[in-house]
């Protein structure tokens, strides 16, 4: 390679770090964030307004071990949900506490985004209509595995249920979603029969249920698991509207899943409803994590609609209200995704934040946290001293060379954990440093 090619490379990459660095700093500052994300990442647009359908508060409740929350919890979490941009929320509808949460939630104006969930059967609907819904997603086996639970039924009998649901629950007001229960293992001639009967009793959305997780991503896996795929043979042989997506994670491909047939739906509708749970709990393995897809759409494709602030503090009262335990490296919202330990990684978000961390963490609710352990630099351990202090300090300081030591002897020996905030004030003060 040419010395003039570096050399114009080297011009790129000074004025590029300039631009980054000026933009650039400890703090959050949402306005430099702003110019900054457009600096640094290419989103792709998409053609279609994309629908949070966020079913915490219906599947996310149904993951075996959780405990059930207090009414005033699950109203909350559901106002949370609201804030965050959610704009329709399933609900379960069957038990005394269920019915609580509901008043409360239609109490707090939220009445007209709320979904009930419930089987083709006239009584689940009409409890629907008592509980005042306008609203409703009326599930139904599509794939034959799943018609095992009727073997005694033919398939014309299982049509016309659907029908007589859809039409019952349109004739009396409602807004109907069906939901095609394991689709990605459905016989295609029947499903297209399916949508298009749903279709033509007044249903406004499929949901494509990707029930045990074995969908494909692939926009050439064809039919029944491809989910791109399905998208656009829904488009084009069938009458519904709209279309949306409910994954599971038995293979841990929810979340990718759902991205296809977000950007499979990219020009062909004007909305796809991604049905999602917070934190993806939910049955068995769970379900594509609300957080992710609206920070994947926000990051990668520039969608800028929601509140990004209350994801932490929603995903504290989901784990505190249902005995939920979170990974404490969970993406985006864990306890320590934005924790650095590693002396190479803090002197990197000394540096420059950009370096370890995709985007602030102040964005989502969280804040950036410096641990002092057994991997720790100096970088590191001057960045917390500074944070314990509350000021600047000098790494030629003969107490934090002195410092340095005191913590590197701790770590000599068996110690495995690190150290916490006190321990650290401690060890200062002992070297001469004044901690308020």
């Amino acid at each position: 390679m040419k010395s003039n090619d570096f050399e114009a490379m080297e011009r790129t990459r000074r004025e590029y770090l300039e631009k980054i660095k000026s933009l650039s700093s400890l703090e959050f500052d949402p306005e430099k964030w702003a110019q900054l994300k457009k600096l640094v990442y290419k989103p792709i647009p998409l053609d279609v307004d994309v629908v949070i359908d966020d079913t915490t508060l219906r599947d996310g409740f149904q993951m075996a071990g959780l405990t059930n929350p207090r009414p005033s919890d699950a109203c909350k979490m559901a106002c949370l949900l609201r804030d965050i941009g959610a704009e329709r929320l399933e609900v379960l509808t069957y038990s005394k506490s269920d019915q609580e949460t509901i008043k409360m939630m239609q109490d707090e104006g939220m009445g007209g985004m709320l979904a009930a969930w419930s089987r083709a059967a006239k009584d689940d609907i009409d409890l629907a209509l008592k509980l005042d819904f306008k609203q409703i997603g009326i599930s139904h086996p599509v794939s034959y595995i799943h018609f095992e639970k009727w073997a005694d039924k033919p398939l014309q009998q299982l049509i016309e249920r659907i029908a007589e649901a859809v039409e019952y629950a349109k004739d009396h007001g409602l807004t109907v979603f069906v939901h095609g229960e394991d689709s990605t293992r459905a016989d295609w001639e029947f499903e297209k029969i399916f949508i298009n009967t749903a279709a033509e009793a007044g249903a406004s959305v499929y949901r494509i249920c990707d029930t045990i997780g074995c969908g494909l991503s692939d926009p050439q896996a064809p039919l029944p698991q491809g989910i791109p795929a399905k998208i656009r043979r829904i488009k084009k042989e069938t009458k519904i509207p709209a279309v949306e997506l409910h994954s599971h994670d038995d293979l841990g491909s929810a979340v990718e899943n759902t991205m296809a047939a977000i950007k499979a739906a990219s020009g062909l509708y004007d909305k796809v409803y991604a049905s999602t749970t917070f934190l993806g709990i939910g049955e068995r393995a769970g379900n594509a994590e609300t957080e992710k897809i609206i920070m994947m759409c926000y990051m990668q494709h520039g969608i800028d609609k929601w509140n990004l602030k209350p994801m932490r503090e929603l995903a504290e009262l989901i784990c505190s209200s249902t005995n939920y335990r979170l990974p404490s490296n969970k993406a985006i919202v864990g306890t320590e995704a934005f924790a650095h330990e590693s002396g190479i990684h803090v002197h990197g978000v000394q540096v420059l934040p950009l370096s370890y961390e995709p985007f602030p963490p102040e964005l989502v609710g969280q804040v950036r946290k410096i641990i002092v352990g057994k991997r720790s630099g100096k970088h590191g351990i001057k960045l917390k001293l500074e944070e314990v202090l509350g000021r600047k300090i000098d790494e030629d300081d003969p107490r934090f060379v002195q410092l340095l030591d005191v913590i590197k002897k701790k770590f000599e020996g068996r110690r495995r954990q690190p150290m916490n905030e006190e321990e650290l004030r401690q060890c200062a003060e002992k070297v001469g440093f004044g901690v308020g």
